[in-house]
């Protein structure tokens, strides 16, 4: 079975929200706020220097940022507006409202401060990059209609992608034998096109409420056929296509009462071809549930399901038996701890039904992923922010009965353990360069199933 490679399993919108919010954070505040007790006094210091000198530019900017660290972001709007006052203020101090009335969720006065501030030309160019970058992103909120899309060209290294054993020795039949030379790991190289669209309709209505929509494809051509044949005698290399269209509604179901709650109920279309024939398809059903505890935490929870469908191939005849019901539970928690700093956890739970006991299996996952941004470290070669992403997690598959074929009194039960990082370098407004490792090793109390994969890619994005 064919497995998508993570930039595709986000959530709809996800990777777009993920890198506006890291622009935001890194905007709004350049250091890390200190300890909640030091902050106060610093906050207390800064009003008491307002009061002595309250026609100080960067006396006030101070002040407002500590009150913005301090969780107080209306009393930051009021002190970087009477700021605004002044006869002739810094661009910065509108750039820096900007991103306040970004995060309240005001984008209408965000725009118009961006286009003050992008008009003065005192503005440092750092601030220009990212102030520019944070306006296409808020232009396209203030429009009813609002497409925004990624492509991306990538070639990936693999020393195991079809998993393969690297054991001496297997079952078959519930016997030990040795591992045969032609089904031993073997690395590849495989080209990847990427291409996602994301629309977003604004209905009008007073809970918010948009029509959501997301359609994402992928080809894969791999270099050899890995193993992998779905005709006799096959030596062209393996090769994926992948589409998948989700689209719902997007809504406040108590826009008063609980306002940082949004769902979005919604479709979900998915076809699988491998070397140009049709393998999996996927029909189900799923919900977005987020909430904004604060302006800081986000809690997300996505649950699917689906009802897949496998076509038998020549190296999988009995591949319809995997077809059945699939429910997938996804539950996140994000945090900024510091400006440009995102730290989030997610809990994957799994359960898949087949035509087969033994292929039915319950699985769960845990992930750590940690995100920054930061300025370029090469000045005047890549200008705009970095960011870089680490990741780890553990997961756990258990199937519900023993194969015959692999070993009838062992049921096969597998734990992944992965560790990974990306570093994505924008080379203009749109273009970047995005670099990931990634290794995943895999235990498991059959050998038959115990491996481990190390994969490099580079890829070329562009966004619009």
């Amino acid at each position: 079975m064919a497995h998508l490679p993570n930039q595709l399993r986000f959530p709809p919108g996800h990777w777009a929200r993920g890198a506006v919010l890291l622009c935001v954070s890194s905007l709004a505040m350049a250091q890390e706020a200190p300890g909640i007790p030091a902050l106060d006094r610093q906050v207390d210091e800064a009003f008491r220097q307002v009061l002595k000198t309250p026609a100080n530019q960067e006396t006030g900017l101070q002040y407002a940022r500590l009150l913005i660290a301090a969780g107080n972001y209306e009393g930051g709007v009021a002190a970087l507006e009477r700021l605004l006052l002044n006869a002739d203020p810094q661009p910065a101090i509108r750039v820096e409202l900007a991103v306040l009335y970004y995060r309240l969720g005001s984008y209408q006065m965000s725009e118009s401060l961006l286009r003050q501030a992008l008009d003065d030309a005192r503005l440092a160019s750092e601030q220009r990059t990212m102030a520019q970058t944070l306006l296409r992103d808020v232009s396209v909120r203030n429009q009813s209609s609002q497409l925004t899309g990624m492509v991306m060209l990538g070639v990936r290294r693999q020393s195991n992608p079809s998993a393969r054993s690297d054991a001496t020795q297997v079952y078959a039949a519930s016997s030990l034998t040795p591992l045969a030379e032609g089904v031993k790991p073997k690395s590849d190289t495989d080209v990847q096109l990427t291409a996602r669209l994301d629309h977003r309709y604004d209905l009008g209505w007073q809970n918010e409420a948009a029509l959501v929509s997301s359609l994402v494809g992928q080809i894969t051509d791999y270099q050899s056929s890995s193993g992998r044949q779905l005709r006799t005698n096959q030596e062209d290399p393996y090769d994926l296509a992948f589409g998948e269209l989700t689209t719902g509604v997007r809504f406040k179901p108590a826009a008063i009462a609980l306002p940082g709650l949004r769902l979005r109920p919604y479709l979900i279309l998915a076809e699988l071809a491998a070397q140009g024939h049709r393998y999996l398809s996927n029909r189900g059903l799923g919900l977005d549930a987020d909430y904004q505890i604060d302006e800081k935490t986000l809690v997300s929870t996505t649950y699917e399901y689906r009802r897949t469908h496998y076509a038998n191939r020549v190296d999988v005849p009995a591949a319809e038996q995997l077809s059945g019901p699939d429910n997938t539970l996804r539950l996140q928690l994000s945090r900024e701890i510091a400006p440009g700093h995102l730290l989030s956890a997610e809990l994957g739970l799994r359960h898949h039904q087949t035509g087969r006991a033994y292929y039915d299996y319950n699985s769960q996952e845990l992930r750590v992923t940690y995100s920054t941004s930061y300025a370029s470290p090469l000045s005047g070669v890549a200008g705009g922010y970095w960011s870089s992403t680490l990741w780890a997690g553990a997961g756990q598959r258990k199937y519900g009965a023993a194969d015959p074929d692999i070993h009838a009194g062992v049921s096969r039960k597998d734990t992944d353990w992965r560790v990974g990082a990306s570093l994505s370098v924008p080379i203009s407004s749109s273009w970047s360069v995005l670099m990931q490792l990634e290794h995943i090793k895999t235990h498991s109390n059959l050998p038959n199933y115990q491996a481990k994969n190390t994969s490099l890619m580079g890829a070329v994005a562009y966004r619009f």
